[in-house]
């Protein structure tokens, strides 16, 4: 074989796609589970989903929906990420009107179909492992959040999902309906957000060691070497610009040259992304951009494109990919040795996997339809079904200029622990499976490799692919995205869904390993010990006892008022302690009495329920509770409550005056009112300084605080009006909470943030209490921080409009 085509006898030869071949139409428990679980994703996800603010960036995705929804038409943006969120969001104001609920409609929809999916991995991780993956998805706090949260995410990690589930099934089943699925995921992901490219990267790199490791070795140092180059010459090698605090690169007044921080590799001047007025001006163009034709502005945008792309390290880099693809080319399917045939022939000959699953690409065109569903979903979208031209170029290179350049910019400023910290904060639960899961990972990996080793020793040459594929490529999904997130300059909350996702599915496996061993039956649940009601009883019973017991020793210690003086040594950290101690002995007894296997399992399942309980609460607090209040640090520089009640109130004050919303109001520059404004007929926007006293028809103004302040003159203008001050925007207190400043070990305790101080002294007792409140009560010991905005409305509807307003 000198194609990558493969007989027809191989590709029949791949085994059955589902473990449900008897009996189609009827309903299995299982089913039934996955249906229940469906029905309360729905009501999880839509249960007040209209009732806290929208986020800034809500009401930006909010407002340019509804600009695709009347008409005023659409052109690609990376600044708001890529185009299907608005073609949903536009397709939801279509069928249900535009309001804060319609708005998170289709966000929650895809929550509740991410709830489901691992529906699809019942064979590849096992059937318990997908339900419970499936049941923690329902209550992870992550998860729930961000699937009511109208942002791109959700939509993203949906996909990455599919992507997935259609690796691993084409890789053992070969069949063109899960090459067809992956294509479309992947399609729809790359028109939806930039952290496609992370997820490419993700997937693309152990797939292409796995092909190389079993079809030509000698190819994996080009390959790391080709990475390890790749990545010097666009983040190590070129010179470094001398940037303003906007990031804007500092230039030369005569030459108009950037001014050079750092000289690069060979006096490389730094990369065009250095600047992030660069990355601005690439990040997409109009048709009819500055009255110019298409071509012309078409020339325009690919001359800035090539400022970038004619760097002599870029240039290099390209180089160096391309003359690597063509030697690994040459080497695999060329290059024949003394017996005259090619690595590919061999490896097809001996029907290793990753051989027979690339070369069925060839098979009937298949790559061929994959990658037209790719490209088709690509033009369509980027190009805003085909009036923006130039988005067909620009959505590749636009965003991924522009994001190449925020990772300079560091937009959040977050620290290296920052998704630690939050999934440490809000499910400790997946943190402990997951470690568990790498655990049974190196562990399987480690067996699998003498067992390999035996086998040759034998004279068996089976390869062991098919055995280790998918575990091992989830568990490297998962710590993969939390070092690439990790690494990458911006970091925000809901970045973190990202990482928790292949998190979820490897610790389902874990949980299972534990409870019903390394190899569930495929058709069923597998083997578990036989352990008696009576036993579980006793066992529980006593469980619930101690952690009952430490539960409300803690609680007595952290809130009366005098427990350092009556209670100087019953501290918090010696309250766990001695909570887990007990635990301890109590299995460690169970072990003894019944053996160590059932035991493992008592303590397991008694774990999982108390911690599943720490889980749902956090998750019902962040989504229902705290949804558009910052005590929570996975709500990030959120929208007040204010705003919405405010708005209301002034909806209430024009209808009452009998014109519908035609009542006049004036906003300023802030972006909220252009959403929650949008249906007053009669709004006027302003620059934030108001040149004359409004006309005697407005009877309200809304501006930000600082407009208030730095322009004197709008307070006289406002004179005649009533004004009351709101929060606007607030934010977490993140410098009290998680940061670690530079010296944190070395000030004084006091002065280090919650986490610095338990880190330095986790068995102090104040340390306890805070953090107990923290982690409970969500108490941040701190003032929340706002950027504060004005109502002023006229006093005749003063009492209309709320407190603080009539007086």
């Amino acid at each position: 074989m000198t194609t990558f085509d493969l007989s027809q006898r191989q590709l029949d030869a791949a085994p059955p796609d589902s473990v449900d071949q008897a009996h189609p139409w009827s309903l299995t428990v299982e089913q039934l589970a996955y249906l229940a679980l469906g029905v309360l994703a729905l009501i999880a996800h839509l249960w007040a989903l209209g009732d806290r603010a929208l986020h800034h960036d809500e009401t930006l995705h909010a407002s340019y929906s509804w600009f695709l929804f009347v008409g005023r038409g659409y052109i690609h943006d990376p600044l708001l990420h890529g185009p299907l969120l608005y073609y949903l969001g536009a397709l939801g104001y279509f069928l249900f009107g535009d309001n804060d609920f319609t708005a998170r409609l289709m966000p929650a929809l895809a929550g509740t179909a991410l709830t489901l999916l691992p529906y699809l991995l019942r064979r590849e991780l096992g059937r318990p492992a997908a339900l419970i993956a499936a049941v923690y998805l329902l209550i992870s706090p992550v998860a729930l959040y961000v699937g009511r949260f109208f942002r791109h995410d959700i939509y993203s990690v949906v996909c990455e999902l599919l992507v997935f589930v259609a690796i691993v099934r084409y890789v053992s089943s070969r069949q063109l309906r899960w090459l067809l699925v992956g294509s479309t995921a992947f399609g729809l992901m790359f028109v939806n957000l930039e952290t496609s490219y992370l997820f490419l990267l993700i997937m693309a790199a152990p797939l292409a060691i796995a092909f190389l490791w079993q079809v030509y070795k000698p190819g994996i140092p080009l390959v790391l070497l080709l990475g390890v180059m790749g990545a010097a010459l666009i983040f190590v090698l070129p010179g470094k610009a001398k940037v303003d605090g906007a990031h804007n690169a500092l230039r030369d007044p005569e030459t108009g040259a950037m001014q050079i921080e750092r000289p690069g590799f060979l006096g490389w001047a730094p990369l065009p992304t250095d600047d992030n007025g660069y990355a601005l001006r690439v990040r997409n163009r109009a048709d009819n951009d500055g009255g110019r034709s298409l071509l012309e502005n078409l020339g325009l945008y690919l001359g800035e494109v090539w400022k970038f792309f004619g760097h002599p390290a870029i240039m290099l880099a390209m180089g160096l990919t391309l003359g690597t693809i063509t030697l690994l080319i040459h080497l695999i399917w060329r290059r024949s040795n003394a017996d005259g045939v090619t690595p590919w022939q061999v490896a097809c000959e001996r029907q290793v996997p990753a051989a027979i699953a690339f070369g069925s690409l060839g098979q009937g065109w298949r790559w061929f339809y994959a990658l037209s569903i790719f490209l088709a979903i690509y033009l369509i979208f980027f190009s805003a079904f085909f009036t923006n031209m130039i988005g067909m170029v620009s959505g590749v290179t636009g965003s991924f200029l522009y994001w190449l350049a925020q990772h300079n910019v560091e937009r959040g400023g977050q620290p290296g622990h920052y998704y630690l910290f939050l999934l440490a904060v809000y499910e400790p639960l997946l943190l402990l499976f997951v470690a568990i899961g790498l655990g049974f990972v190196a562990y399987d990996l480690l067996g699998l490799r003498r067992s390999v080793e035996a086998e040759a020793e034998q004279g068996q040459t089976e390869d062991p692919f098919h055995r280790t594929f998918c575990i091992p490529f989830l568990a490297w999904w998962g710590l993969a995205s939390l070092g690439i997130y990790t690494w990458a300059g911006e970091k925000m909350p809901w970045l973190t869904i990202h990482i928790s996702l292949p998190f979820t599915l490897l610790a389902a496996w874990a949980l299972q390993r534990i409870i019903w061993g390394a190899r569930p039956a495929p058709d069923g649940p597998g083997q578990a010990p036989q352990i008696s009601a009576g036993v579980w009883a006793l066992y529980g019973s006593l469980f619930a006892i101690v952690i009952g017991l430490g539960f409300a020793l803690m609680s007595a210690v952290v809130d009366f008022p005098d427990a350092a003086t009556v209670m100087p040594y019953l501290t918090p950290a010696l309250i766990v302690l001695a909570t887990v101690a007990l635990i301890f002995l109590l299995t460690l007894s169970a072990g003894f009495r019944y053996s160590f296997r059932p035991a493992l399992i008592l303590l397991t399942v008694c774990m999982v329920f108390t911690l599943s309980l720490y889980t749902v609460r956090n998750s019902v607090r962040l989504a229902f509770v705290h949804g558009d209040v910052p005590v929570e640090p996975l709500v990030y520089t959120q929208t007040s409550p204010d705003v919405m009640r405010i708005v209301r109130r002034i909806e209430e004050a024009s209808i009452r005056r009998g014109h519908g919303l035609a009542m006049p109001v004036i906003y300023d520059n802030e972006t909220v009112w252009t959403w929650y404004l949008r249906n007053f007929n009669n709004a006027e926007r302003s620059s934030g300084q108001l040149l004359a006293p409004p006309d005697a028809e407005v009877m309200a103004v809304v501006m930000l605080q600082e407009n208030l302040d730095r322009h004197p003159e709008n307070r006289r203008h406002l004179e005649e009006f009533v004004i009351q001050r709101y929060p606007l925007r607030w934010w977490f207190p993140e410098d009290e909470i998680y940061r670690l400043r530079p010296n944190w070990r070395e000030v004084p305790l006091t002065q280090t943030s919650l986490l610095g101080q338990f880190l330095r002294a986790p068995l102090e007792r104040e340390v306890g209490e805070r953090m107990w409140r923290f982690l409970l009560f969500r108490d941040p010991g701190a003032p929340l921080g706002s950027t504060d905005m004005i109502i002023a409305v006229r006093p005749s509807i003063a009492d209309q409009i709320g407190l603080g307003l009539g007086e």
